[in-house]
């Protein structure tokens, strides 16, 4: 009665078997591809385009910028140095000896003016000192002798320009003078102006307090400008010709550039220059050529350039790096794009370049000069194309890991 019941179970037991067999063979036997297939991700996109859906695009707030012709010319680039215009430094050094009274030095970063008093000495003069005193005070007393006779006959020569003058007018009135004519009695005039001028101030220079063998002597700052090193202090002693005090006026001041013996035949005196500092990198400055070393330095193969810069606002200072950048030839056109458009991809500079909405292109791109915040390409893109500023970081990671540049946003 219960055989049927016993054939039952072995018949079960041989099934479960042969599935057991089965199962085990299936993983011993199957293919290694397949498994490779199913763990490995996919494969890096190597024909350059490259997909980010507007959803990434979104969370890196990618930007775009077109490719724009311009007419420029070719750069010569350089990084020099701010310093002071010599004419424009004045090291005040006393003739005298003495110690200097108490309250009467100037602070580094004042402001002074020409003829202001900087310091007071208590005059401690040898013979010798006194003897060099009288014979500076008998060469100051001629030489504004010498001027006072110079203003006289200044004076009368602008007084007679002025005289032909009037009666140059007078008759062109009367139309019985041409106009040429009285131009150039009216140039005439101003020159004799502008020579009285000058002999004036060079009296006004001199016509200070004598130094005398007085108990104190007045140090007075031979130019204006600001204070800038101060080298005593009140109560200590000074010998003559002893440096005290430095000033440099620093409404101009220069910029001195190396420029490579290669780019030296592009310059010319009417060349102008801009500048951007460590300090206002997004401010440019502008200055002038005013003069080009007559030596090439036989290790760098290069010349100082000197450039001549306005600075009343006060920014640029002395010993500042100043990154020059010069026009150096006729213009001509160029193809810009922004500078962070372009990525380093192992030694090779590349772009991506929009293609349709989800879909960029990378393009490998030689690059020029720099202009500003722009950089021209020679070739690689081509003008109104659309490259991507903001975001071309990430790109250039869904390039190489399309499954990790999502989790990526360095640039916001």
């Amino acid at each position: 009665m219960n055989q049927p019941s016993s054939n039952s179970s072995r018949w079960a037991a041989l099934v479960i078997a042969a599935l057991a067999v089965a199962l085990v063979a299936f993983f011993v036997f199957r293919e290694p591809d397949e498994e490779v297939a199913e763990a490995a991700p996919a494969a890096a996109d190597t024909t350059g385009l490259v997909t980010f859906l507007m959803e990434q695009q979104w969370l890196i707030k990618l930007k775009l910028a077109e490719a724009e012709e311009a007419e420029l010319a070719p750069q010569i680039q350089s990084v020099g140095r701010v310093v002071a215009v010599p004419s424009n430094r004045a090291i005040v050094a006393p003739p005298v000896s003495g110690i200097i009274q108490s309250g009467t030095m100037p602070r580094i970063g004042q402001q002074v003016d020409r003829g202001q008093l900087l310091a007071v000495l208590l005059q401690t003069s040898t013979a010798a000192e006194a003897a060099q005193i009288r014979i500076e005070n008998t060469r100051i007393d001629a030489e504004v002798r010498r001027l006072a006779q110079l203003e006289v006959e200044a004076q009368a020569r602008f007084d007679e320009a002025v005289h032909d003058h009037e009666r140059a007018e007078r008759l062109y009135e009367k139309k019985a003078y041409s106009q040429k004519a009285l131009e150039q009695d009216e140039l005439h005039r101003k020159a004799m102006e502008s020579q009285l001028a000058a002999v004036q101030e060079q009296l006004k220079a001199l016509r200070v307090p004598a130094v005398s063998g007085a108990a104190s002597y007045e140090v007075r700052a031979p130019i204006a400008g600001t204070i800038v090193n101060v080298a005593k202090s009140a109560g200590e002693q000074v010998a003559p010709g002893e440096a005290i005090i430095e000033i440099i006026a620093l409404d101009t001041v220069w910029v001195e550039a190396p420029v490579f013996e290669k780019d030296l035949g592009r310059l010319n005196s009417n060349m102008g220059a801009r500048f951007t500092t460590t300090a206002f990198p997004e401010k440019e400055f502008t200055g002038r050529l005013v003069n080009i070393g007559a030596i090439v330095d036989e290790q760098t193969r290069a010349a100082t350039a000197v450039f001549e810069v306005n600075n009343r606002s006060g920014e640029l200072r002395v010993g500042m790096q100043a990154n020059v950048q010069l026009d150096g030839g006729a213009k001509t056109a160029v193809l810009l794009v922004p500078r962070e458009s372009i990525v380093d991809n192992e030694g090779q500079k590349i772009v991506y370049v929009l293609r349709s909405g989800e879909e960029f292109e990378r393009r490998n791109v030689v690059v020029g000069d720099e202009y500003g915040s722009k950089v021209a390409i020679i070739s690689g893109i081509k003008p109104g194309e659309r490259v991507v500023t903001q975001g071309a970081y990430q790109l250039k990671l869904q390039e190489l890991r399309p499954a990790d540049a999502g989790a990526h946003s360095h640039e916001v």
